[in-house]
Parts: C-alpha cells; sequence; structure tokens
C-alpha cells in the first residue's frame, strides 16, 4: 500500500531479554535443575539430552554424568551449558562430608520470611510426613563458619534425629545462596625433590586448582589428595570463596 509523505506508521517492538554466555562447563561441575525435572516435556530436548537429563540429581558431576549416561564428555557439557543458557539448570559444587561451607547475610531473609521457611522446611526434610523444626534448620545454618567441617556439623547435631537431610540442606543452602562453599588450593611454595606415587600431581598444586578439580582430573579421593599433601611440607592449601578474585583468606596446613 502507498503511503505518503504525511502518513506515519506505527511499529510494535517487544525488547526481548538476551541471556548471557552460560560459563564453561568442568568436569567437576554438578548441574541441579531449578524445577522438577518431570515438569519438562522430553520432546523438547535433543535426543542426547534426554540421555543426559535422567543423571541430573544436584549430586553427580559432569565426569560421574559422562560415564553413567554412556555419552561423551564433551557432549554432556554441552548439553549442560544449554540448560544452563535457558535458566534450567544451576551449578553448585560437589558434596562430600568434608567439605567447609560458611553462612552468608542472605541468611537473614530466611529469618524473616515465613513463605521461604515453609519452601526451606520442606525442601531440607528427611520425609514430607514429619517436617524438620525450623529452629533446628536454622541453627544448623548458622554453624557453617570457616573451619568446620560438615562431618563435625552433622556429629554435633545429628541431622538424622532432626528429621533433616544434610544433603538436601545443602543443596537449598546454595541455591538460594545463604551459604557459600569454601574450596581448598593447594600450592607448592618449593621445588619438591621426593617421588610421588601419583604422576603430575604436583604439576597441579599452583594455587589456581580446587581440591574438586584436581581429584576429578587425577581419578582420585579428596582423602588421597589430602593425605599427598600432608605428606610434602613444601605444600600449603590456600582457603577461599570459590573462582573470585584470588584473596587469601586462610593458609592453613
Amino acid at each position: 500500500m502507498f503511503m505518503g509523505r504525511e502518513d506515519t506508521t506505527t511499529m510494535h517492538l517487544k525488547v526481548i531479554k538476551v541471556a548471557g554466555d552460560p560459563p564453561l562447563i568442568e568436569d567437576h561441575h554438578v548441574p541441579i535443575f531449578l524445577m522438577d525435572q518431570f515438569s519438562y516435556n522430553d520432546q523438547q530436548w535433543d535426543l542426547t539430552t534426554q540421555q543426559v537429563i535422567p543423571f541430573i540429581n544436584g549430586f553427580n558431576h559432569v565426569a560421574k554424568i559422562a560415564a553413567e549416561a554412556n555419552v561423551e564428555n564433551n557432549l554432556v557439557k554441552a548439553c549442560i551449558q544449554n540448560l544452563l543458557y535457558y535458566g534450567t539448570v544451576k551449578l553448585i559444587p560437589i558434596f562430600q562430608y568434608s567439605n567447609i561451607y560458611a553462612a552468608t547475610p542472605e541468611l537473614k531473609n530466611l529469618a524473616e520470611k515465613k513463605e521461604f521457611q515453609k519452601e526451606c522446611l520442606e525442601y531440607v526434610s528427611k520425609t514430607s510426613e514429619t517436617l524438620a523444626s525450623f529452629r533446628d534448620v536454622f541453627v544448623f545454618y548458622c554453624n557453617m563458619t570457616h573451619g568446620t567441617t560438615l562431618r563435625d556439623l552433622c556429629a554435633r547435631f545429628n541431622p538424622h534425629f532432626l528429621h533433616i537431610d544434610e544433603r538436601k540442606l545443602v543443596q537449598f543452602g546454595l541455591l538460594h545462596k545463604l551459604i557459600r562453599r569454601i574450596h581448598k588450593f593447594p600450592v607448592c611454595v618449593g621445588s619438591s625433590a621426593r617421588s610421588s606415587p601419583l604422576p603430575f600431581l604436583h604439576q597441579t598444586f599452583n594455587g589456581q586448582s580446587s581440591y574438586d578439580e584436581i581429584c576429578c582430573k587425577m581419578g582420585i579421593s579428596s582423602r588421597q589428595l589430602a593425605e599427598q599433601i600432608e605428606d610434602d611440607p613444601r605444600i600449603l592449601v590456600i582457603r577461599k570463596h570459590a573462582y573470585t578474585n584470588f584473596s587469601l583468606e586462610l593458609v592453613i596446613k
């Protein structure tokens, strides 16, 4: 249709929010669904993603998912990166009882918001029939501090007796930023002449690779890694928040 110079045209534009690029996925990353995975329609995923999804449970790291799903590692990373881009999953650290967590200022929101408390109790209780006490859950979170492992807290509070699933408690805390993981980064401060039963292990002690990353890369447990570090006086361990700037918080042995 011809429109003269005096005519005007109205165009309705919709601004779509563009998501940023998702981070690179590493073997030690643990994906967790932000909603019930069964609420998604399988037909919306490609065949590889459909094969991977059943093994995403908030506890399996990428390397384990690849092994259990029998899918090539890089394909699993691509699937999870795609899920992360669309806000379907989030990445959290590997769960271990030797982990150290610290409460964040966000914990005050849990103390103030009743609906948030209800959501928390439904998530962290061992059964839906017998919910944990909010006081017990909140005290557990408040006692997550530097230098105290989750194993120490479980020995102190006996979460099973309190109807608390400590694994889900940690998951909920990380998802809602109520707690943060304190990672350990080994660093070698001198050349070591002694031979290591694990070749190339010392090359990873650069202060940039965490326990999780080293254990996944070398195929060893955190206990084996700790034993290697304890036996070598040249190795120090830096504890810091996950992958922020390299600010030193505490050096231990």
